[in-house]
């Protein structure tokens, strides 16, 4: 007896879409929608359910992402908010569906949070001059998963007194810091900022640029105030 449609054996040739839903990236539901489309009307029941079930683990799995510090400072990490974000959109959808959330790895997600707060712990004690997630983000995500935080009391202090950085931002300050440079240059055109770790001879080892326009095409001041923080918190003379 199947006891949870994540149970449901697929037919063969449901297969690849299902992959499609399961890698699609941020909008597991979206990816959904997109698939029944293309399908049109011949799913069946359980067919459906495969499909919905893929979308499930598509949400597990950026949530798993974002709470990977590994992840942390590349072009794929998202951050803490995302996590929670993702976490109450994969709750809705559950709850449309009337649906458990697969259990084994739900539940395996509390200890993937703790890991990440521990790593960012270490971080901060190392002289991290930054956090990668207020401690607002840290709640979010640990009420969303039932954590309780009283022993994590010491780091939420310790974020509340360090500068948090964006996905963006922390993207940008891996690959300057990557470089071990000697100086910093800092150029704005065009809507960027453009910032260059250099060597000891002014060379350039590493660039980034960080946008600075919103969706009107002026200046946004969170976009700003973004790139102003990777420049101040490079630790290195500017040129």
């Amino acid at each position: 007896m199947i006891a949870t449609p994540y149970e449901i054996a697929p037919p063969a040739w449901l297969e690849d879409e299902l992959l499609m839903v399961e890698t699609a990236g941020e909008m597991p539901e979206v990816a959904l929608a997109e698939s029944l489309h293309h399908l049109g009307h011949g799913v069946t029941g359980p067919e459906l359910d495969c499909l919905r079930a893929a979308a499930v683990r598509a949400y597990l799995k950026i949530i798993e992402r974002d709470l990977d510090p590994a992840n942390l400072g590349l072009s794929l990490f998202r951050g803490l908010e995302r996590a929670a974000d993702n976490l109450e959109r994969l709750a809705g959808f559950l709850r449309r569906l009337g649906w458990p959330p697969p259990a084994e790895r739900w539940q395996s997600l509390v200890p993937r949070l703790e890991r990440y707060l521990a790593a960012e712990q270490a971080a901060l004690e190392a002289g991290r001059p930054y956090a990668s997630a207020s401690p607002g983000q840290v709640r979010d995500v640990a009420a969303a998963l039932g954590l309780d935080l009283a022993p994590w009391a010491g780091l939420l202090q310790r974020l509340a007194q360090a500068p948090a950085l964006d996905f963006m931002a922390l993207r940008a300050m891996a690959r300057l810091q990557a470089a071990g440079g000697a100086a910093k240059r800092r150029q704005e055109a065009a809507g960027w900022l453009a910032i260059e770790v250099l060597d000891a001879q002014g060379r350039p080892r590493a660039r980034t640029e960080l946008g600075l326009l919103g969706a009107d095409e002026r200046e946004d001041p969170a976009s700003r105030a973004r790139a102003e923080q990777v420049w101040d918190l490079l630790d290195l003379p500017a040129t």
